[in-house]
């Protein structure tokens, strides 16, 4: 090769160079076990439309909707280990490794959903951001999946008595396995994808959930009637990997992270917005609904009383401040 054939080939090599690392983009998967169509789903479109736009093509994220990546402690996991950059989950999910946050799920922890709103956005942002970069998430901005209730094949449920001996499909959450030993049922933690097969093959018979995630994971199918107990308020949160983020250049980050908690009143709001047209369509596939009355909520509340005496205490880490920020939220948010 004579000199010339080889100073071109230097000047190419070093166009293509340049040239590829102009073009190179950073690819971002967001993931989650919310079903597409969902709010959640359309959120998650939502944060990767504005990080593809406010980046200028140096990120291309991707969606992976209705656990593509696999179940909740799956995708927990990948966040973790920056194999996957962002996520929404429940924060029953999360707290297999922040236990402090089986703290809000305890049974009728908020009196309603305003509370919920004002407790979770003015007093536990600060503490529970904290606790998850401790766990390798940098807090983004808190979700909602909505109060829980009941849905189960064969009889109708209305009082606690009602579940005794039934196996019910349990969140893998030390708060949720509680819950249903104390009402009398036989919790069995199973996650999400693996939980229609196991209600069609009748390995469990009930399970909890909204009425939203109930639809859109098709678990109707599998029930004849669904009591609105809405026994547990269930947060949610939208993180990113700490790894991703920490290797991102410090003008990238307020990219990827945004404003801090600005989807939560969007969640929110398209969660809400359909509950009532999805009662209706519940009755219409055939599943009865019952609204327990002021005596029997009243049972399902004494049975499931108690966790902060039972369950807080074998919680550990910062488990009991989380609960006093809690308790010293409602108190202000009244």
């Amino acid at each position: 090769m004579n000199k010339l054939q080889t100073t071109l080939l230097i000047a190419s090599v070093g166009i293509l160079t340049f040239a590829g690392s102009v073009n190179a983009q950073t690819r971002v998967k967001l993931a989650s076990v919310a079903p597409q169509g969902t709010p959640w789903a359309d959120v998650m479109y939502a944060i990767q439309k504005r990080i593809n736009s406010e980046s200028g093509g140096k990120y291309n994220v991707k969606v992976y909707p209705g656990g593509q990546l696999g179940g909740e402690n799956e995708i927990l996991a990948g966040v973790r280990g920056g194999r996957i950059e962002f996520a929404g989950l429940t924060t029953g999910a999360v707290a297999n490794v922040v236990p402090e946050l089986n703290v809000l799920e305890m049974p009728y922890l908020f009196d309603n959903i305003g509370q919920a709103d004002c407790v979770l956005d003015n007093h536990l942002i600060e503490p529970v951001s904290g606790l998850l970069t401790s766990k390798g998430m940098v807090f983004i901005s808190w979700a909602e999946n909505g109060f829980r209730s009941i849905g189960m094949k064969g009889k109708a449920i209305k009082v606690p008595a009602d579940l005794s001996g039934v196996k019910v499909r349990s969140q893998e959450a030390k708060t949720h396995i509680q819950f249903w030993k104390s009402v009398g049922a036989s919790p069995i933690p199973i996650a999400i994808p693996e939980v229609l097969p196991a209600l069609q093959t009748g390995v469990v018979t009930a399970f909890d959930n909204t009425p939203l995630f109930t639809m859109a994971a098709e678990w109707q199918t599998t029930i004849d009637n669904f009591t609105f107990t809405k026994h547990i308020y269930q947060p949610a949160l939208i993180v990113v990997s700490k790894s991703f983020h920490d290797k991102q250049p410090a003008e990238n980050r307020s990219i990827i992270v945004g404003k801090t908690n600005e989807l939560a009143g969007e969640v929110r709001k398209g969660v809400r917005a359909l509950d009532g047209r999805l009662v209706a369509t519940l009755k219409k596939t055939g599943v009865a609904i019952h609204n327990p009355s002021a005596a029997e909520l009243a049972q399902w509340k004494a049975a499931s009383a108690g966790q902060e005496k039972t369950v807080l205490p074998k919680l550990g880490g910062k488990s009991k401040a989380i609960y006093d920020a809690v308790i010293k939220g409602k108190s202000a948010c009244k």
